[in-house]
């Protein structure tokens, strides 16, 4: 997973990149690498500072920092959607939008159904551990009264 400053500073890179391809006048489908750029890097943002593993610094401080960078990528977002309306392709913007909701709608099913299938599996496995555990001490208890009685006829002359 890459780190959450390269993935910050990507998505400004790409932020920049969109900038100064609308600065050269060129059009949506010039800047769409960099745009496509930005959208990855800001979800690795995301998925970084789901991560509390950012040794040295203070609670404060990470919030500070989680902070500030969701506010410029939402500020970036912005702009890359104002870059769309104004070049006229405000349609485009639109169904990224439902395709990104269906995308994620459909990500999350998946995960739900796999976390589901792994907590069933977890059960039998639970179950299975339990019949073996009564299983192995119906055995011990059938040996010990074996031997138990075996020793009672033997002591009794049997």
């Amino acid at each position: 997973m890459i780190d959450p400053f390269t993935a910050f500073a990507l998505a400004q890179g790409a932020v920049k990149g969109v900038k100064a391809a609308i600065a050269l006048g060129k059009d949506v489908q010039s800047c769409s690498t960099d745009i496509l750029k930005f959208f990855d890097a800001k979800d690795a943002v995301v998925k970084a500072s789901n991560n509390p593993k950012q040794a040295g610094k203070s609670d404060t401080s990470k919030a500070m920092e989680l902070v500030m960078q969701a506010h410029a990528l939402r500020e970036a977002e912005k702009d890359l959607h104002q870059f769309l309306i104004y070049s006229g392709h405000a349609q485009l913007w639109d169904q990224m939008l439902l395709e990104r909701n269906r995308i994620t709608s459909e990500r999350k099913s998946e995960e739900l159904r796999a976390k589901k299938i792994a907590e069933k599996k977890s059960r039998e496995i639970k179950q299975a551990l339990e019949v073996a555990f009564y299983c192995v001490m119906v055995i011990t208890v059938c040996g010990a009264v074996a031997t138990g009685t075996m020793t009672y006829v033997e002591a009794q002359g049997g």
